[in-house]
């Protein structure tokens, strides 16, 4: 089994909002699998699920608030028993820019508090992570500001983009993700 968590803020006003980019490409990808979400309110989370070459993929959207996201995901891994290799986190990312994504590894938070709190939860870096590329604000702008402003259409990956590298981290984890998606150039909306 494998789990791809995307990382966002529940409720409407949060919706299409930079933060919520990575409720965005685990929307995208369900989408495209006709999978339907489940309020699992003991993993604190919005589950969806669905079969991959026999393999089951479980997809998350924490319902914890974005600083909190590491409970969701320790609770989703301890129920489920998925080993840390086996979680994908897709999260927005201000120091890629946009219709930019990147994989990797393992790596510090990078002021993401999202992130900062799932590895703390946790106790690793060692997690595996689809950066999506928001970028900087071109004028002065607290960050809150900017990460919680609408998104437009090209202010991200393509969606079908999104669930080619998360379907290229299903097939052959994260070195084949890494290897087919942090080199290419953006592509125009």
């Amino acid at each position: 089994m494998k789990l791809i968590v995307g990382l966002g803020n529940p409720g409407t006003s949060y919706e299409r909002t930079r933060h919520n980019a990575g409720f965005l490409a685990v929307d995208a990808l369900a989408k495209k699998e006709d999978a339907s979400w489940k309020t699992d309110r003991k993993r604190h989370a919005e589950i969806a699920s669905f079969q991959h070459d026999g393999e089951k993929i479980l997809l998350a959207k924490p319902l914890t608030f974005m600083n909190l996201s590491g409970d969701a995901v320790q609770a989703l891994i301890s129920f489920y028993g998925i080993d840390l290799e086996n979680v994908l986190i897709v999260h927005d990312d201000m120091d890629i820019e946009t219709g930019r994504m990147k994989f990797m590894a393992q790596g510090s938070a990078a002021g993401h508090n999202g992130i900062k709190d799932i590895q703390q939860k946790l106790g690793s870096k060692s997690i595996a992570r689809l950066r999506l590329g928001i970028g900087k604000p071109l004028t002065p702008m607290a960050t809150e500001n900017w990460v919680l402003a609408r998104l437009s259409t090209k202010d991200l990956p393509k969606p079908l983009d999104m669930i080619a590298g998360m379907r290229d981290w299903i097939e052959g984890g994260i070195t084949k993700a890494a290897n087919a998606w942090n080199k290419k150039e953006k592509t125009s909306a």
